[in-house]
């Protein structure tokens, strides 16, 4: 049995749309890895000023280009422990179709 041309076309089609919407998608999610690991080192830091921990989760998300807001960033102690959370959400523009990717880097320190 032989495939149709017309299938194989768009086979392809699919698989090239799919293959750039994750090539597209991929540096974003590299982004909030990075922040993700950025924010486990941060919240170890001892007795550090909650003011001091926001600015520089707000300083390492603005060189990702991650759109990440000080409201985003919460900032809890107990039992002598800090932990940062971080909840923010990137909007990407496809040609067609438009998608909010919600994501949450939190880490609390030892």
């Amino acid at each position: 049995m032989k495939l149709p041309l017309w299938r194989l076309v768009l086979a392809i089609l699919v698989l090239g749309t799919m293959a750039a919407v994750l090539l597209s998608l991929m540096p974003v999610y590299f982004e909030n890895y990075q922040l993700g690991q950025f924010v486990k080192q941060l919240a170890r830091t001892p007795n550090a000023p909650d003011d001091t921990l926001r600015t520089a989760v707000l300083n390492r998300a603005r060189e990702l280009d991650l759109p990440v807001d000080p409201a985003d960033v919460a900032i809890t102690h107990s039992e002598g422990k800090s932990r940062i959370e971080t909840k923010y959400k990137v909007q990407m523009d496809f040609l067609l179709y438009q998608v909010d990717l919600h994501f949450h880097a939190d880490a609390a320190g030892r």
